[in-house]
């Protein structure tokens, strides 16, 4: 019997920390600015009309539940904000690594689509062009084999040109 709990993936929400804080600060921002706006245009009336009196002093617990509610308010935005935009860093973080790893090692990998994520069209698009780019390199290497084929074929072959020509071949090879 196996006894062995089953490991937790972790996931890291801050993936784009710059860009995800940003969105969140922004967020918050509206919030505050929201609720302060609103909290005046309904209680600002009601206290020129006489319908509610404030006292001079507000008792504690009045200030208590204010402050608890405006703390809540921003960690439910802050909560919120950082979901989000993770489902937008998440993608552009992956793309990124993909498009430093086929600047690096000129491989065509796609990237890994999650059914979660925004941007998914954006990815699809990129998986798309790697499809195009592996196809174009299938077709360039078959048309090099042709040519290597040729050379080698001749009496009056150039070693050196048949050199270029596989150094080229073992290239393109490597990117698919």
């Amino acid at each position: 019997m196996n006894t062995e709990k089953p490991k937790l993936k972790k996931r890291i929400f801050l993936v784009n920390r710059d860009f995800q804080l940003r969105y969140v600060r922004l967020a918050v921002l509206v919030g505050i600015c929201s609720t302060i706006t609103t909290t005046l245009l309904i209680v600002f009336p009601l206290a020129q009309f006489r319908i509610i009196r404030f006292p001079v002093f507000l008792p504690p617990p009045f200030l208590i539940a204010i402050l608890a509610s405006a703390v809540m308010n921003t960690l439910l935005v802050t909560l919120l904000g950082v979901h989000v935009t993770h489902k937008i860093a998440g993608p552009m973080f992956s793309m990124t690594r993909q498009m430093r790893q086929l600047e690096l090692t000129q491989q065509f990998t796609p990237v890994r689509i999650r059914e979660s994520d925004d941007l998914q069209h954006l990815m699809r698009s990129y998986n798309s062009m790697i499809s195009q780019l592996r196809q174009c390199t299938e077709v360039d290497v078959q048309t090099l084999q042709e040519v290597i084929s040729l050379l080698q074929g001749q009496s009056t072959n150039s070693p050196a040109a048949l050199a270029l020509v596989l150094g080229l071949q073992e290239k393109l090879m490597r990117r698919l």
